[in-house]
């Protein structure tokens, strides 16, 4: 079973998903930054939307729509063969971003055949990595890999 760290930015309670980040064990990750909302949330506005291109060195911001992420989540999944997803997230609502993201039409999803949710209510921040800003799914996603795990390797 193969770790994932997932965090999400989304356009308020219940808005639009704006960015979806997941890291694995080893910290490679994807960043999918999706088409922006026409009307963006105050809030949103001012804390998230500023930050969204920050990205760590040697990771790389995805521009995607609907399915596109959902292609790139499969396949970022299928690189680890046959391994079961096991994702850890810090909120509910990055789970139901992320089932979101994967729905295809309806009754069809992105080809991933099973994934396992744990959601860890936990604090990310502060965090001890150099250059993390909060609010960004990217590094929020790493934060809470290195709370959890802090050596580095989520077993």
């Amino acid at each position: 079973m193969m770790r994932y760290f997932l965090d999400t930015e989304f356009n308020g309670f219940g808005g639009e998903l704006m960015s979806l980040a997941l890291v694995d064990s080893d910290g490679e990750s994807l960043y999918l930054v999706y088409p922006m909302p026409r009307r963006i949330e105050p809030w949103v506005d001012e804390n998230v939307v500023p930050i969204m291109e920050c990205v760590p060195a040697g990771c790389t911001l995805n521009q995607v729509n609907h399915a596109g992420g959902a292609q790139m989540i499969a396949e970022f999944f299928a690189r680890r063969g046959g391994s079961v997803p096991y994702i850890i997230t810090d909120w509910p609502d990055d789970v139901r971003y992320l089932c979101q993201a994967i729905i295809t039409a309806p009754g069809e999803m992105a080809p991933i055949p099973r994934l396992q949710f744990d959601i860890v209510r936990v604090e990310s921040y502060p965090t001890m990595l150099d250059g993390a800003v909060q609010h960004n799914a990217l590094w929020d996603a790493f934060a809470l890999r290195e709370r959890l795990f802090p050596s580095g390797d989520a077993p």
